[in-house]
């Protein structure tokens, strides 16, 4: 039996061969991802560098400085420190842009730019798609048969029952402080 010269099998020398190639095509998949990572990184930097931040690790971000008894206290120090908004980088090429300033939310929020699908995606299954979770037309025409119902005149009968409500539960809420045992005042 003879074997070819331009036989695969002579070319990758077996299994052996096989194996090489794949590692290969592995590393060399693994360092276009790595590089792909690290431009995105360079985007954000770049994108993100109009607000300040404190420093952050460059693989864990933020994240060390947060423990769960004091991530109050920092979110705080960190309005204090920057007014109107301040980029929490999460973990490697992820970020998110705390904003504290209502001049900046009013832009963001009035932009209709479509949802980012990632945060809801959960409630989908517990809540439906409703006006939370449409984008688009869809969501236009959802909204416009909606507004009518939120108009002032009909909202106008229940502003006396909700401030009874709104006053009942600060009544409850008093009289928690004032008492040991939480579990006494909404068992009435």
């Amino acid at each position: 039996m003879s074997v070819s010269v331009l036989s695969p099998s002579r070319l990758l020398g077996g299994v052996s061969g096989i194996l090489q190639v794949a590692s290969l095509l592995i590393l060399l998949l693994l360092l276009i991802k790595a590089a792909q990572l690290y431009l995105h990184r360079q985007w954000l930097l770049k994108a993100f560098q109009q607000f300040p931040c404190p420093p952050s690790h460059w693989l864990f971000g933020h994240f060390q400085k947060f423990q769960q008894d004091q991530e109050l206290q920092r979110i705080r120090k960190w309005v204090e420190m920057f007014p109107s908004a301040c980029p929490l980088w999460l973990w490697g090429g992820k970020a998110r842009v705390q904003l504290h300033d209502p001049d900046y939310m009013k832009v963001i929020l009035g932009r209709s730019d479509p949802k980012s699908q990632d945060p809801y995606r959960f409630l989908a299954p517990w809540i439906g798609y409703g006006l939370l979770l449409l984008n688009g037309q869809t969501w236009f025409q959802h909204r416009r048969m909606l507004t009518p119902a939120f108009h002032y005149d009909i909202l106008k009968p229940y502003v006396g029952l909700m401030a009874d409500s709104v006053r009942v539960m600060l009544d409850k809420w008093e009289k928690l402080l004032g008492q040991d045992s939480p579990l006494e005042v909404f068992q009435h």
